[in-house]
């Protein structure tokens, strides 16, 4: 929980930005009747809620729909995952952080990562290799044990550092405590849409109580995706597994791109993406009714790549309604750069790469390429 400017904000962690049906039902109804009424998508597939009027009440449920499962790991459960990495493994990596103490110690900004998602997070597991800040480690598999054992050596060897990027030499001091090398660095890629999802943007990552109802009747209505999963008849053709201290393992996208999913993988579930979209099981009609939602699966539309910080009356230094400023031009968009509406100098939420840069002043927006 934190104080912004209007009011207490909450922060839920979901872990693989995987939300079942009665979790999204249960955090619209936490919106409309305790919060701001909108559900804010972060830049790490978790969600947020504003001007809480009774935080306490929000914990409380938020609780009893199994979004805070441990009360002392709740800041450091910072798992990302592509859409094709199966959620029993983002679930069962999850448990073991939890389940190690001093875990807990680890930096709120800490992030894990399994598969590709266009994130450089501290740990990752792509391809069944182990990467520290994106510089892959030779002699160190990417499984369970090896991320949670990498954070270990990370928190052995911080002093004040956040991230892996921060301390010096970190990824090849963190490989030698593990036993291994470092090699090269492997830049951040997007992560491929399996067959049988379809996204939705959401725009400015803001979701309302009505647009998370219909994703969850959707998700509620799709088939499982272990029904829609190839199956992959001989052994070296399957993907590498991610093995964890209680004994799961779940196969990783190989190089051909496939995926297999266990029986029982969740149907009635939303991922939530990064890059502020959402992920459901695709049947007839889904994009349709996504659209009549207000989300956005055009890949032409003029919100795509529009993004805000905060804004007014969210934030105390924003000189302007940035969101609501962006939602009035966005029709007149004459651009096809990304584009970030930022409420003062500091830009919080700017994109990497080649941006325009929207910046409220005393006098107004001021223009600015890069």
């Amino acid at each position: 929980m934190h104080q912004a400017a209007d009011g207490p904000l909450a922060r839920v962690r979901t872990p693989g930005g995987i939300l079942t049906a009665p979790q999204l039902r249960e955090l619209a109804g936490c919106a409309r009747d305790l919060g701001s009424g909108v559900i804010e998508l972060t830049s790490r597939a978790n969600v947020q809620v504003r001007g809480l009027r009774d935080p306490a009440a929000f914990a409380a449920r938020i609780a009893e729909a199994g979004l805070r499962p441990s009360a002392t790991h709740e800041r450091v459960r910072n798992i990302v995952a592509a859409p094709s990495v199966d959620g029993a493994l983002v679930a069962g990596l999850d448990r073991s952080l939890c389940a190690r103490p001093e875990l807990a110690g680890l930096p709120g900004r800490f992030l894990f990562a399994l598969g590709d998602t266009g994130l450089v997070a501290d740990v990752a597991s792509i391809g069944g290799r182990l990467l520290l800040a994106g510089h892959e480690v030779d002699g160190v598999p990417g499984t369970a044990d090896g991320l949670l054992e990498a954070a270990v050596a990370f928190l052995r060897l911080r002093t004040d550092e956040w991230r892996v990027s921060e301390l010096a030499d970190g990824p090849a001091r963190i490989a030698a405590e593990l036993g291994g090398t470092p090699g090269a660095y492997r830049p951040p890629r997007p992560p491929e849409r399996p067959a049988g999802l379809v996204e939705a943007l959401v725009p400015l990552g803001r979701l309302t109580p009505e647009q998370a109802l219909a994703l969850a009747g959707l998700a509620e209505r799709a088939p499982t995706l272990a029904e829609r999963a190839p199956t992959l008849a001989d052994p070296a053709e399957r993907p590498p597994a991610l093995t964890g201290p209680a004994g799961w393992s779940v196969a990783l996208p190989g190089p051909a791109g496939r995926a297999t999913a266990p029986p029982g993988f969740p149907g009635a579930e939303v991922r939530l993406s990064p890059r502020r979209t959402v992920l459901v099981a695709d049947r007839p009609g889904a994009g349709d009714a996504l659209e009549a939602a207000g989300l956005v699966t055009d890949p032409d539309s003029p919100w795509v790549g529009v993004t805000a910080c905060a804004g007014r009356p969210g934030c105390a230094r924003a000189l302007a309604d940035v969101r609501a400023d962006a939602a009035r031009w966005v029709h007149r968009r004459h651009t096809g750069l990304p584009v970030h509406w930022a409420g003062c100098e500091r830009q919080c939420g700017l994109p990497p790469g080649r941006v325009v840069r929207m910046v409220a002043t005393a006098d107004g927006y001021e223009e600015r390429h890069q």
